[in-house]
């Protein structure tokens, strides 16, 4: 029976990962960012736009793990997956370990919802974008030596697709390199809470997923961590 809610709690929170995974080329000069959050986020949209058009295509690995704090991994699986502008996602044959529950119901659901929600409603709605949050700059900081704006988000809606946060944007690429904070909306009556963590990295020209993590306390279950690596970029730009 705990496996049964484990199942539901742990794919309704790693739905939350499907969001909006944003990658770019570094694209012409961009004026100078503005000195309130509004105006730093507007010029992030453009700057996501411009350097999205330069983007062909790319492959990476992934690997994907639920485990208890505490604990080893209760299932692990690695897959490798090619994305083509604008939106097509492909995922290869895995390689799993672990319980295989987890990887029937969880993991293989997540990489198909994935596929499926890439040029979906559900890519707009959850958009790091002024249309769905508003933004306040609260401070600058270095992330992985490189300096950051950071903007506090409030979203404009209670989606279950928005996350009340922060977020951190690189000054020389007006590129977001983390996002940190808690769904506005549960996606489950199984998920009592969930916190997300979301890291980018610079694959060359491009900024590209390197971490998504996601505390969180599953009812009658406890809580678990839920993440995903990205690694070994190969990145085609236009051209």
């Amino acid at each position: 029976m705990r496996s049964a809610f484990v199942t539901i709690g742990v794919s309704a929170a790693l739905a939350l990962v499907t969001v909006q995974r944003l990658s770019g080329a570094q694209g012409p000069p961009l004026s100078p960012a503005g000195t309130t959050g509004s105006e730093i986020f507007a010029q992030v949209e453009h700057a996501n736009a411009v350097r999205e058009a330069q983007l062909h295509s790319y492959e990476s690995m992934r690997e994907y793990t639920v485990l208890e704090p505490g604990h080893a991994p209760d299932a692990d699986l690695v897959v490798s997956m090619r994305f083509v502008a604008p939106s097509m996602k492909t995922f290869g044959p895995p390689s799993e370990q672990g319980v295989g529950w987890i990887h029937k119901r969880v993991f293989r659901g997540l990489m198909r919802a994935e596929a499926e929600a890439a040029d979906g409603k559900g890519k707009a709605e959850s958009a790091l974008v002024p249309a769905n949050y508003d933004a306040e700059l609260v401070g600058e900081e270095s992330c992985d030596d490189r300096e950051c704006y950071v903007l506090a988000l409030r979203p404009k809606r209670k989606s279950q697709y928005l996350l009340t946060g922060k977020v951190w944007i690189d000054k020389a690429d007006l590129a977001i390199a983390r996002v940190e904070g808690d769904p506005v909306k549960s996606p489950s009556f199984w998920v009592e809470r969930a916190h997300i963590v979301r890291e980018y990295q610079r694959v060359g020209a491009f900024w590209l997923p390197l971490r998504d993590q996601t505390r969180c306390r599953i009812r009658f279950a406890g809580d678990y961590l839920l993440s995903i690596k990205y690694y070994d970029y190969r990145v085609m730009a236009r051209g």
